[in-house]
Order: C-alpha cells, then structure tokens, then sequence
C-alpha cells in the first residue's frame, strides 16, 4: 500500500501537472460534498477553504518543481528495492543548470530479480541519496548501488559512497 502511494507522488512530482489537476479535483470534491450535507454556498468555511485550497496551485505547484526530488528522494530510498546500475553512455543535452551543462547519462539497471533495464537522468535531476550539494557520478561501466520503485523501476535514486 505504502509503495503504491510513494509512486503515486513520486509520478505526481515528475510529471508535475497532476498536483494542479490535483487540487482542482479536491475543490470540486469540497463543493460537492458540502451541497449534499446542506452547507450554503456563501458560507465562510467552505470559501476559506476553497480559497485555501486553490491558492495551492500557483503557489504549491512552482515549490513541487522545484522541490519534489527533496521529498522523493528518502521515500525511494526507504520503500525502494536495492539494485545495481551501471552508466552504458552519457551526453550533454545542451541544456544549462546553475551555470554548468546539463548531462543525460544512460544506466543499465538490474533489477533484483535479475531482470536488466535500460533507463536514464540527467545531471539535473537530483536523483542522490543522501541528498549532496554536489555530485560526482560514477564513470561509464562502473556499477553503483540504487534503490527503485518496484512499480516504476525507472525510478530511482543513486547510493553514492
């Protein structure tokens, strides 16, 4: 259960747009309920909490971006499942970062039944734990220890010594 949830928010902080779809739902959610138990429309609560609630989306949605990875990182690691990786490439994606170039590395992930997939990330995409300020990746053909989300292997985070 914990797992289907921690993918969930895990998809919701990639794909980011779901977290508005997100609150949009809840509030329609809000006032369809407070209808059926008989709460007038002009109540104070029920627009409090609406505004409250949509409020959300403009403010809630630029900090998800930017500080989703910070949120999923330790919950991959806690309810991920250890596997080995492996970078098979990497190539600048002409993409800039903080003022450096931003790296796509492609990783051959084995999972731990033993099946092997093949993936990827950027250098941009925070995907270390514990959580560093900066990142040495390993060199190509050089194994390093992951954790995955069994639903989504795809996503991962590095255990980097």
């Amino acid at each position: 259960m914990m797992e289907t949830l921690v993918s969930l928010l895990v998809w919701a902080t990639d794909k980011v747009w779901p977290f508005p779809v997100l609150i949009v739902v809840l509030a329609l959610g809000l006032v369809a309920i407070s209808r059926m138990m008989g709460v007038p429309q002009s109540s104070t609560p029920l627009t409090v909490a609406l505004c409250a609630l949509l409020i959300c989306i403009p403010f809630g949605t630029p900090a998800l971006f930017f500080f989703g990875s910070r949120l999923t990182a330790p919950l991959i690691y806690h309810y991920g499942t250890p596997g080995q990786a492996v970078i098979v490439s990497s190539r600048q994606t002409g993409d800039i970062f903080n003022d450096r170039p931003v790296r796509r590395y492609t990783v051959m992930l084995q999972k731990a039944d033993g099946e092997r997939l093949e993936t990827q990330f950027d250098s941009s995409d925070f995907n270390v734990y514990p959580g560093r300020r900066e990142v040495r990746y390993p060199a190509e053909g050089q194994p390093f220890e992951v954790r995955y989300l069994a639903r989504q292997p795809r996503r991962f985070v590095m255990l980097l010594p």
